[in-house]
């Protein structure tokens, strides 16, 4: 969050309004016994107070710094500027009602990047042309999830790219999954399959991304600046895979405000905050926490300052391993980025959580019958951690990559302390996310998102 965000204590809903052609956001307080702290809000300039919407009580805030009014500047609320050009004046008013009226215009918004030595901060400012209709999307399963959740849907991201290994689920997101890739990767969109795909759908101006440093860089395919300066798309970089419940909920007020949907981005911000202070609650009463190291893949671990160490974090773990400029910890000593340090006692987790897409894993669905399943490739890939002590201990476990963040930590608590966070707990919570915000596309009962070495070895 930037300087001038403020702490709320409310549970609300966003709500859209498209009427006559004109805009109007509502936030409705539906919950006065709430009791979760949510400290995001809608970074886009022009809102001058910093909530959740834009609208009229922002202008109030745009006149009174014009006005000179005690306690109303520009350093307090640095999003008054509307237009983005240093000052607060009568033309961040016009520039204001012209979102307030729905009308055309240029909005400037936060984008997020790892690249800290680009942006120290992590984030910075980027014009973008509003209301966006339809765009491309990179990034590869986790925006899938952000996009039903605004209520994006396949007639607003008209293209997206993923790797051969890790494509959309066909069973959760059939009409993503039908696309063709603009490119191998989740992190890069080829030239040649841009053009394609801009062709087929005249009106495409964005294309959204992930926050990570390596997405859209230009070290292969399409660089970031490739594609403002010669395609004239904006690039929109949100924070696809972010633990922290009040940075996934800007991101998703972010999607709303800029195609104009409703969003249920603070009601998932709460209720993932009240779960998260569940576990706390409950693990904080233990005298040691569980010592934790978590993987994404067969050959690499996970440094503290990736996404995957955060679902553990959050779950109550205490990971293990360090913090560097690359994510990933490569374990074999084949491999030439191989670091032993990986084997050091101090470096050892009690416990391995691999969080796995299903077809680089299961080569099926993690929402499909296990009969599906390929055990022998789930096998190899469990065979590459014999080195480890949790191997030997029987403690390396498997869950899916694909369901929900919030899903992901939940169940890392319940591998970690059984006897505190049942599976049973894990799966009803689970249940109760799909319902409330996924318009229940699953039932957790008849699916089984946690395997143990055991059950892998003996499939």
């Amino acid at each position: 969050m930037n300087g001038s965000t403020k702490m709320l204590t409310a549970v609300v809903i966003l709500i859209v309004v498209v009427a006559a052609g004109i805009a109007v956001f509502f936030v409705l307080n539906n919950n006065k016994e709430s009791s979760a702290d949510i400290d995001a809000a809608l970074e886009v300039y022009g809102n001058a107070d910093n909530d959740y919407k834009i609208d009229s009580a922002d202008r109030k805030v745009i006149e009174k710094i014009i006005a000179k009014e005690d306690g109303y500047t520009l350093a307090k609320y640095p999003l008054a500027d509307t237009n983005y050009d240093g000052t607060v004046n009568d033309k961040d008013l016009t520039a204001l009602d012209k979102i307030l009226k729905g009308e055309k215009t240029t909005v400037y918004h936060l984008n997020y990047n790892t690249d800290k030595t680009k942006y120290p901060d992590g984030s910075y400012v980027v014009s973008t042309s509003w209301p966006v209709q339809y765009c491309v999307g990179n990034g590869g399963g986790n925006p899938l999830i952000m996009y039903a959740l605004v209520g994006l849907t396949s007639e607003n991201v008209v293209g997206i790219n993923y790797s051969s290994s890790s494509p959309p689920d066909k069973v959760i997101w059939p009409e993503f999954a039908a696309m063709k890739s603009l490119g191998t990767s989740t992190n890069y969109i080829t030239e040649g399959l841009l053009q394609e795909c801009l062709l087929a759908n005249p009106g495409v101006s964005a294309v959204i991304t992930g926050d990570n440093k390596i997405m859209l860089d230009g070290s292969q395919g399409l660089s970031e600046a490739d594609l403002e300066d010669t395609y004239g798309l904006d690039v929109i970089r949100i924070r696809h895979s972010a633990v922290n419940p009040d940075e996934y909920a800007a991101g998703l007020l972010l999607l709303g405000f800029l195609f104009q949907k409703d969003t249920q981005a603070v009601e998932v911000a709460e209720w993932t905050t009240d779960v998260y202070k569940m576990i706390d609650e409950k693990v904080s009463k233990l005298d040691e926490k569980v010592r934790v190291t978590t993987s994404s893949y067969y050959y690499y671990l996970n440094a503290t300052n990736s996404d995957y160490a955060d679902f553990a974090a959050y779950g109550g773990g205490n990971v293990v391993t360090w913090e560097q400029a690359a994510t990933t910890i490569y374990f074999e000593p084949e491999n030439a980025k191989y670091d032993p340090r990986v084997y050091e006692d101090q470096y050892q987790g009690d416990v391995i959580i691999v969080y796995r897409t299903g077809s680089g894993f299961l080569k099926a669905s993690w929402y499909d019958d296990p009969d599906t399943w390929d055990t022998e490739n789930m096998k190899e890939h469990l065979s590459h951690f014999y080195r480890f002590k949790a191997y030997e201990n029987k403690n390396v476990y498997h869950t899916s990559g694909d369901m929900p963040i919030v899903a992901r930590v939940l169940y890392s608590a319940a591998i970690m302390y059984p006897d505190l966070i049942s599976m049973d707990k894990a799966d009803k919570l689970h249940q109760e996310f799909v319902d409330k915000f996924l318009d229940g596309k699953y039932t957790v009962k008849d699916l089984k998102f946690v395997l143990s070495q055991s059950e892998i070895e003996g499939m």
